[in-house]
């Protein structure tokens, strides 16, 4: 019997490509890159590198993330884009597939949320995930329990799940929050 080995680690399964040389952004020199490398100290100049074509997609979904990466795959797994996606994943299954619509529209949403909390230089997480979640939660009756479990499945902690609780609510904040102004406008809510 054979021990499963991850397929992206497995090197009977790179190519050629996968081995390449990059010049040092710091003293130019070339430095020799695997594509499992995510940082690299320099022989040169001694300054750490970062592997500019390291793919670390696979640890936003897999389990065995945090073996291959270690701590990296924690912080991977805590950018807001991949926090969005397992949100959005959570949202759709929770709906089912008698609601498409109102996926679909829940995702409109969450992306004019996302345009207005950049151009208000806003944190744009607290209100994407307002709008996945809120309108679907008003229409179909869904608990602050159940919302806030549908949030921590998707990797959302405590804290800021309470805050997106918050802005769905309107409560608890003051009227000049951003997020709670923008998830007005979105969901036009008065």
């Amino acid at each position: 019997m054979t021990l499963w080995k991850c397929p992206g680690q497995d090197r009977t399964f790179w190519k050629p490509e996968d081995i390449f040389e990059h010049p040092c952004p710091h003293c130019g020199q070339a430095i020799e890159f695997w594509k499992d490398d995510i940082v690299l100290r320099c022989h040169h100049c001694k300054q750490l590198v970062t592997n500019p074509r390291f793919d670390p997609g696979c640890a936003a979904w897999c389990t065995y993330a945090e073996k291959c990466l270690g701590e990296a795959a924690k912080d991977i797994k805590a950018q807001p884009q991949i926090i969005r996606s397992r949100l959005e994943v959570e949202v759709h299954k929770k709906l089912g597939r008698g609601h498409q619509k109102l996926f679909g529209r829940l995702r409109e949403m969450a992306a004019k949320a996302e345009e207005l909390a950049l151009a208000a230089k806003a944190e744009p997480l607290t209100v994407v995930a307002a709008c996945l979640v809120g309108p679907a939660a008003r229409e179909l009756g869904w608990s602050a329990e159940e919302i806030s479990a549908l949030l921590q499945r998707a990797g959302i902690e405590v804290e800021k799940a309470r805050e997106i609780l918050s802005v769905i609510n309107l409560q608890g904040k003051e009227a000049d929050d951003p997020h709670r102004k923008i998830y007005r406008q979105v969901v036009q809510e008065p």
